[in-house]
């Protein structure tokens, strides 16, 4: 795998697994509001900014590949 054809990055989805004030919680829901990423937990009733969340990112690639699925 070459790590230059990918991007790597946080991907915060309901149901996700993430570090916050040293507990483990589950992301809700994510919203963007005012231009700035919001990211819901179980739970709680206030938002969280993903800067405060500790989530490994996942690898995103770069370029197109074709669809091998049943052709």
């Amino acid at each position: 795998m070459d790590p230059t054809a990918y991007y790597y990055m946080p991907l915060f989805k309901p149901g996700t697994f993430v570090q916050w004030n040293h507990q483990r919680e589950t992301v809700s829901h994510v919203v963007v509001r005012r231009h700035a990423l919001m990211v819901y937990l179980v739970g709680h009733e206030s938002p969280v900014y993903p800067e405060a969340l500790h989530l490994a990112p996942t690898a995103f690639r770069l370029t197109r590949t074709p669809d091998t699925d049943g052709l």
